[in-house]
């Protein structure tokens, strides 16, 4: 069973340790520049207590079609496909 969790130490792909609710609410964006939509949480996969996927609210002007959708409409995107973190997050998708 996998479950929402927000406070977790997080180690994003760049290296850098933060915790979750620093993430939260930073744009997210692809390699390419496109603009994706905000992070809004986190899943964790509670049988190993690792961080499974990001959960971004999407942008106006991103359809959803072709993303894994969780029940609330937001973009469930891989946590290992997180690559920096500074001023925006950046996913290689």
């Amino acid at each position: 069973m996998r479950r929402s969790r927000v406070g977790a130490l997080t180690e994003s792909g760049d290296g850098m340790k933060k915790f979750a609710t620093e993430l939260r609410g930073k744009t997210v964006m692809t390699n390419d520049g496109q603009i994706l939509g905000t992070i809004d949480n986190f899943m964790i996969d509670t049988k190993n207590g690792k961080l499974s996927d990001v959960l971004v609210m999407p942008a106006e002007n991103v359809a959803p079609k072709g993303f894994k959708v969780d029940p609330a409409g937001r973009l469930v995107l891989p946590f290992q496909g997180m690559r920096a973190v500074k001023d925006v997050v950046v996913m290689n998708l």
